[in-house]
């Protein structure tokens, strides 16, 4: 295995990580499509779709807890043999690149849109890419310091739409309780924002201490909900539910009306910090693609870093068009999403059943 693969992370460091695979585009555009079906009450079922992460995690824990914490790619030799170890990694592989393909190509979206009309789209896409691939060239030990630090800067970010309490009213979400039908039929959805969580089960043996690793995973799920949930909380209460859905990225369109009397521009200023979120979270996606490869060909990971890079070009110039992009991802996400609780549920059960039967 690649040494760079081998390095610890703390348990701290592990729960920067995963919030930072989760946090990113979604949150600019999660109201919106949550708000689609349960309306004012979409805060609820957000919070609700909490399942998703707390389930992926738990699961990725009882499955190296069952096995001894070891690298991902034995523990699933182990469990389904070599050869659906291979195809396994080939979609973890295929849904990482996706993940990141979508990030990257609406990042490039809002920003060609607000602060860098004037910058060709190749310029955009490749320059940030290529961040991209040299931060996450330097494995996850250094991927577990940058989520920890970003993280910290970038907090105060959530704090900011705390600014719109004051103009909001309380009418738009109330009742709280739309139908519990609508709720209940737009959890599904809600799972689509968490997507990424599953950089649990591959970096989850190295971190140093295991005593209470299975606690990291539930805190680092419920952070991420109370983000996503206070967001589309706040939205809802500022915009109501009927202009929350008609507006693709609501949470920036808050930020637009925000004012500081030492700050011309505060949209500005947003983007730019959060262009820091956005570069954590494909860094990590990039680590997983990376790695995946490393495993499947036995290249070196850092010159995986490098050959995996024009597929992820490739399909981020694929899904630049915003409207193409969410259509894409509206056929796809879904199938990804269930087939990665399935698989995760599945493994942690065959986990248990390899140590009763002594395997």
């Amino acid at each position: 295995m690649s040494k760079v693969i081998e390095n610890t992370i703390t348990k701290r460091q592990y729960i920067f990580i995963l919030i930072s695979a989760v946090v990113g585009i979604g949150i600019l555009s999660a109201p919106n499509s949550i708000c689609q079906k349960a309306e004012q009450s979409g805060w609820i079922s957000m919070f609700i779709g909490c399942i998703y992460p707390l389930t992926i995690t738990y699961c990725a824990y009882l499955s190296y807890k069952n096995l001894g914490f070891i690298d991902f790619y034995t523990l699933n030799e182990r469990i389904y043999g070599k050869f659906f170890t291979k195809i396994i990694f080939i979609f973890f592989m295929l849904t990482l690149t996706i993940y990141a393909s979508s990030v990257l190509s609406g990042f490039f979206n809002v920003l060609s849109k607000e602060i860098s009309f004037f910058l060709p789209p190749s310029m955009i896409v490749t320059v940030v890419s290529l961040t991209i691939v040299f931060t996450a060239s330097f494995g996850l030990q250094s991927l577990g310091r940058l989520s920890e630090i970003v993280f910290y800067f970038s907090s105060i970010l959530f704090l900011f739409p705390l600014f719109t309490i004051k103009k909001g009213d309380i009418t738009n979400i109330l009742p709280l309780i739309s139908s519990f039908e609508k709720i209940l039929s737009s959890i599904p959805a809600s799972f689509y924002s968490y997507a990424g969580i599953e950089i649990s089960f591959f970096i989850l043996p190295y971190v140093v201490s295991k005593k209470t690793i299975k606690n990291a995973g539930f805190i680092s799920s419920i952070i991420i909900a109370l983000i996503y949930t206070s967001l589309t909380f706040l939205t809802i209460y500022y915009l109501g539910f009927e202009l929350t859905t008609k507006i693709y990225y609501p949470v920036l369109f808050i930020m637009e009306t925000i004012e500081i009397s030492i700050i011309s521009d505060f949209k500005i200023v947003f983007i730019f910090l959060w262009s820091g979120i956005i570069l954590k979270i494909l860094a990590c996606d990039y680590f997983v693609i990376a790695h995946t490869f490393s495993r499947l060909t036995h290249i070196p990971y850092k010159k995986s870093c490098l050959i995996t890079w024009p597929f992820v070009m490739m399909f981020t110039v694929f899904m630049i068009p915003e409207h193409g992009r969410n259509v894409f991802l509206e056929n796809t996400i879904p199938y990804i999403v269930y087939t990665m609780l399935l698989y995760s549920i599945i493994t942690a059960i065959l986990s248990k059943l390899k140590v009763m039967k002594g395997v």
